[in-house]
């Protein structure tokens, strides 16, 4: 009896397991625990945290669906703590499911309200489920719980510019950085909420800071965009290119990239994807119309002629998604589950998958977004890419490709702190190899898919916008709305960099405005122009 009480192993203290887990979460080791994980849960079934710290565990290894499983789980032990409520909120987003998500967070409204700690959190969560004047009112009360706090303010600014309420975007703009001088990003949104006169700006109070402080790296390159954008609009355009310089250099000194990359795998689709090659797999697709894609490099007018075209009754905008990417890739992992395929390899692969079933994907996981809408637009630029497994695959969708002056879209591009997207648009040089990429690739999409992309010049977009817009409306097999002559007052929520300049009436302004920096960008210019791009001189 003893030796077997010896032999006989003590069950942890769920604060034990907790802590192990917790300590697996950090080292992202999920992997090396997998298989123990549902025996750990059936041995502590009762209990909520335990459920709640196998969830996370699964979740920062990316394998959110077993994450969503056990988040369920947490909250159905303990529905009243916020904290679990929250967490599977994050798990559904994870996977697109934005209604059920949206059914979670509207549950827990009453509860916010009793225990606001979590409205920060909770206001974030809105956002990504599209609910942005609900996120408003909880950051707002984040605000008045913690006032101190210039994330708050921050955070409410850029819901406040989604929505288009830019004048109260710039007093928390402006609150946010009263209370803490280093809230960097609040200088950047802000120089953007309007258009900045010699009378009205920042340039000084920029300066100072960029002089005084010791920003970190991307601090300082927000300042220099900062500064970059306002001293363009108050006509002093040397200095605006020297910061813009500056902030550029200083980004693409901090990125790991390879330009070249990129440049193989548009080399991969242009080889793969051959005339030949989609003729021989055309036929086999969905039939749905349901998505519009509106593609072509950033800055090109994509989110204009998004927001015209959501104005109709019968589309609904679901923004930039990853989904059609995500399903490319699903579909590589599933053919090739030994060995995770490199972009390279996944574009070779990709031309012997089967059609329909990628179109079936991709339309299941935008169902929830689309409501009752006849036509549903995604807006994510680098579709381009995807333009032919698109047409094989969703061969009734519609294909809007957005194009624009060149040299006015690269200024436009390489002017733009994305952050965390295009990283060939921090130097002129990748900038310009990147460019010439993607003309080549649309030039073979043209060849070999003749007629299947509707081409929307930018330039004719500000000049005519109700007959261009008449003429996409038709691409889509709609009939025009008198609506959509006012759509830069569509209220909806615009997330993307142009989330500011959508929201005035079309103005043409921006075309050529390159030529303010003609010798700046005449690198540019010169490798566009040798790589036979048509180019005004």
């Amino acid at each position: 009896m003893v030796s077997e009480r010896k032999e006989r192993k003590v069950p942890l203290q769920p604060q034990q397991v907790i802590k192990r887990l917790s300590a697996l979460s950090k080292q992202g080791k999920a992997g090396d625990v997998a298989h123990l994980l549902p025996k750990l849960s059936e041995d502590y079934a009762e209990n909520a945290e335990v459920q709640y710290a196998i969830s996370e565990l699964l979740l920062l290894s990316k394998r959110v669906t077993e994450a969503l499983g056990y988040a369920a789980k947490a909250r159905s032990l303990a529905p009243q703590f916020i904290k679990y409520i929250i967490h599977e909120a994050l798990c559904c987003l994870g996977l697109s499911q934005f209604e059920r998500a949206t059914a979670i967070l509207e549950s827990a409204e009453p509860l916010i309200a009793e225990k606001p700690v979590h409205a920060a959190m909770f206001a974030s969560l809105l956002v990504r489920t599209g609910r942005h004047d609900r996120a408003v009112h909880f950051y707002q009360e984040a605000i008045r719980q913690e006032p101190d706090n210039a994330r708050h303010q921050f955070s409410l600014a850029a819901t406040l510019r989604f929505l288009g309420r830019l004048e109260e975007a710039e007093c928390a703009c402006d609150a946010a950085i009263e209370i803490d001088p280093e809230e960097y990003e609040a200088y950047l949104i802000r120089s953007d909420l309007r258009n900045q006169t010699q009378a009205s700006n920042h340039v000084a109070e920029l300066e100072q800071a960029l002089v005084e402080q010791n920003a970190p790296y991307m601090g300082e390159a927000m300042l220099c965009f900062a500064l970059a954008k306002e001293s363009e609009d108050i006509g002093d355009s040397k200095k605006s290119f020297r910061y813009l310089k500056q902030g550029a250099d200083l980004r693409r000194k901090h990125l790991s990239y390879d330009v070249g990359r990129d440049v193989e795998i548009i080399e991969e689709l242009i080889l793969q994807f051959s005339a030949e090659n989609i003729q021989a797999r055309g036929g086999s697709g969905s039939a749905d119309p349901l998505p519009v894609f509106v593609i072509g490099m950033p800055r090109t007018g994509t989110t204009l002629l998004e927001r015209m075209l959501a104005s109709h009754s019968q589309i609904h905008s679901a923004g930039e998604l990853p989904n059609f990417s995500q399903q490319v890739a699903a579909m590589g992992r599933r053919a090739n589950p030994e060995q995770a395929l490199a972009p390279r390899d996944l574009v070779a692969a990709s031309v012997n998958f089967d059609m329909a079933e990628l179109g079936a994907n991709y339309l299941d996981s935008v169902r929830e977004l689309t409501g009752s809408s006849a036509r549903m637009i995604d807006k994510l630029p680098f579709n381009y890419l995807n333009a032919a497994l698109i047409h094989l695959s969703l061969p009734a969708s519609t294909i809007i490709h957005v194009c624009r002056d060149p040299m006015d879209t690269c200024y436009a591009v390489y002017k733009t702190l994305f952050q965390r997207a295009y990283p060939f648009s921090y130097d002129l040089d990748d900038l310009a190899r990147y460019f010439i990429a993607y003309w080549k690739l649309m030039q073979h999409w043209r060849q070999a898919m003749p007629g299947r992309m509707i081409e929307l010049q930018y330039e004719a977009l500000v000049d005519n916008p109700m007959e261009e817009g008449r003429r996409m409306i038709e691409a889509c097999n709609l009939n025009w709305e008198t609506s959509m002559q006012e759509f830069h007052r569509n209220p909806t929520a615009s997330m993307t960099a142009s989330a500011s300049q959508v929201r005035r009436p079309v103005y043409r302004s921006s075309v050529g405005k390159w030529r303010r920096y003609e010798m700046e960008l005449r690198p540019l210019y010169e490798r566009l122009e040798e790589a036979g791009i048509p180019v005004k001189s």
